[in-house]
Order: C-alpha cells, then sequence, then structure tokens
C-alpha cells in the first residue's frame, strides 16, 4: 500500500506514518528510489497500532523504540515498564495491558514483505536515444534526497546507484530486490519523454515519467558525490585494533549500548586499523587493504577506492568500546541521501 492508502488503514495521517519512519520506528516495506514513493504492507498496521498504545501509556520515543525492537530483550521491556509504573501510578491498567501486547502480540510474527527477485543480467543492446540526463515529471513532486529527480542512462548500459538499462527495458537492483521494467519513449515536439512502468514489490505497476534533458554521456564515476581524501596522517592510539560490527542505525541518536542487530551478519562486517594509517575492511566476501586503496587518520576512514572520507567516533561504555562510523552507500554518493552509520564493538 501506498503511504496515504496505508496511513488511512491505521487511522492516522500520512505525516504521522512519515514521523515514525525519520524516528526509526517504523520503516516502509520498501521505498522507490526513483519516486521516493512508500510503501507498506498490512502486517505493519499492528505495528503502528502498538505504537500508538505505547504513546498513549506515556512512553517516550526512545523507549517505544528499544520495546518494538526486532531484537528487544524481554528482561529490558521488562525493567523499562517498571521505570513506567513508577511514573505513571494511575495508569497502571493500561500499562499491563500494553505490556501483555508487547510479549505475546502478534507483532513479533509479522507477515513477510513480498520481494521481486527478477533477473536483471541481461544481454546489452543500445538505445542511443536515451543516453543522457532525464527530469522525473509529473505529481507528486517527490525528491529524491536531496538531489534533484534526475535519471541517467549511462552508455553501454552502464549501472550507477540501483540502475542499469538494455533497450526497452530498466533494470533496479537495490541488494533486497531486482526488478526488469518495461520503458517507452513518445515525442511531443522537440522534446523526449519515457514512462517506466516500474514494478512494486505488491506487483502492480507504477508508471515513472521523465523528461529528457541532454544526451551527455556521463560515467558512474563523474556522477558520484566525491569527499576530500587528501588529509595528513594523525595518529590516534585507541583506534588501533579490530572491530567486529553490531548494529546499523541511521543517526547517531539510535545509538545504543545494547545493539539492536547484535549476533546479525554485517555487509561491513569487520574493520582493522593498523599503525602509520593503514587499515582493512571486510565488505561481504571481500577484503580492502593496502595503502592505495584505504587509509585511516584521525576521526576518519579514507576510502581511496570510492573517493569517500567517513568519520569515525569512539564512546565508551561499562568496559566496552563502540566504534560509531559513517557509512555513505550508493544512497550517498549518487543519491544525495545523508549517510548511515555502522556500530562496530571493539574485539581486541
Amino acid at each position: 500500500m501506498k503511504i496515504k492508502e496505508f496511513a488511512k488503514a491505521c487511522g492516522v495521517t500520512e505525516s504521522t506514518i512519515r514521523f515514525y519512519d525519520k524516528n526509526g520506528l517504523l520503516k516502509p516495506a520498501e521505498i522507490n528510489l526513483l519516486t521516493g514513493y512508500r510503501y507498506y504492507d498490512e502486517g505493519q498496521i499492528a505495528a503502528v497500532k502498538e505504537i500508538l498504545s505505547l504513546k498513549s501509556a506515556g512512553f517516550a520515543l526512545s523507549e517505544i523504540r528499544k520495546i518494538i525492537s526486532e531484537n528487544a530483550d524481554p528482561l529490558e521491556i521488562k525493567d523499562i515498564f517498571s521505570e513506567k509504573e513508577k511514573e505513571l501510578n494511575q495508569s497502571l491498567c493500561l500499562l499491563g495491558e500494553v505490556y501483555k501486547s508487547i510479549t505475546g502480540g502478534d507483532f513479533m510474527n509479522k507477515k513477510p514483505t513480498e520481494i521481486l527477485h527478477e533477473n536483471v543480467n541481461l544481454p546489452f543492446e543500445n538505445d542511443e536515444k536515451i543516453i543522457g540526463r532525464w527530469e522525473i515529471v509529473g505529481e507528486p513532486a517527490v525528491n529524491m534526497g536531496s538531489c534533484k529527480r534526475e535519471l541517467y542512462f549511462l552508455p553501454n548500459g552502464e549501472w550507477y546507484w540501483c540502475y542499469g538499462w538494455t533497450k526497452g527495458k530498466f533494470l533496479y537492483n537495490d541488494g533486497c530486490s531486482s526488478r526488469v521494467c518495461d520503458y517507452t519513449l513518445d515525442n511531443s515536439g522537440d522534446d523526449l519523454y519515457m514512462t517506466i512502468n516500474f514494478k512494486t514489490c505488491g506487483g502492480t505497476i507504477d508508471p515513472i515519467h521523465l523528461k529528457k534533458l541532454d544526451s551527455n554521456r556521463y560515467t558512474s564515476s563523474n556522477l558520484a558525490r566525491k569527499d576530500n581524501i587528501d588529509l595528513p596522517f594523525e595518529n590516534d592510539p585507541q583506534i588501533l585494533g579490530k572491530w567486529k560490527a553490531v548494529d546499523f542505525i541511521k543517526s547517531k541518536k539510535d545509538f545504543s549500548t545494547k545493539p539492536g542487530h547484535s549476533g546479525q551478519e554485517f555487509y561491513f562486517s569487520q574493520i582493522e586499523f593498523l599503525p602509520g594509517g593503514e587499515c582493512g575492511s571486510v565488505y561481504g566476501d571481500e577484503t580492502i587493504s593496502g595503502s592505495d586503496r584505504q587509509t585511516w587518520t584521525k576521526g576518519c576512514v579514507l576510502r581511496k577506492w570510492n573517493s569517500t572520507a567517513c568519520g569515525y567516533e569512539i564512546i565508551s561504555s561499562d568496559n566496552r568500546k563502540f566504534l560509531i562510523m559513517e557509512w555513505k552507500s550508493g544512497d550517498y554518493r549518487w543519491g544525495g541521501f545523508d549517510t548511515d552509520y555502522y556500530v562496530f564493538e571493539k574485539a581486541d
């Protein structure tokens, strides 16, 4: 369901759903990176009802975030409710009902989202007319992150961000789902328009309309945002050693010393800092190391292979050391979005 339909089903406003997304309480089942449309499934209606119940009982957003986490610790939940009982003695009955729903309700068994997996490794066939820069047109006017609503078709079907193409087909792969979507072209006077029949997670078609702006032969490299990676080395003894990923968060305010994804396998799973500015990172099955590809200086990891400078911060708590590090993915490099963050814990 689109956000308008979902909000109506939940009995709240669209702005409320966006507020929950922004504050890490309820993420959409899917976001169309081209249009910015949010999509939700029916199983998430129960989650909204739980958030509303917790809010009515007087819980703060930070408390609700911990309670509804998929990896919530039952003992921690109990402690949170106990504290709230002390603050809101007149609401004990309501608190009991909400706690019961949290510890034994249906929200732990949410309906899984339908995910499309189509073969996007199609043989390339050229279509010279579509090469260049296109603007997404029509209503509603939705931005792609902080950048303009633009899409690029690169020569030879080169991929950038989540997008590639071959003649007649728009290819999409965000790492979680993949789709092959038909496109058509239409001339109107001197202007060329395109319609992409984008497939949604629910199996429907969401047409995306574009207008061609130019026919320049862009490359993924010259489109990407680039940071200043020419920084001098400054030592930071406390960073030395091996760190292992324990959480992934949207902003630093979401950091917790009890990571919400502890034990999960992460794409960026490990980083080791060596003396003199050398470091090695593990991304999936690949290890990136060597001063020609990646180095570090105090407060920053310099990823030369994709021209990003990822700031870091070390936090000590209860004899544990955590490293919060910027994660500048394709959303940052090509989409204009803010950085996400990985949380690591000192392993040795």
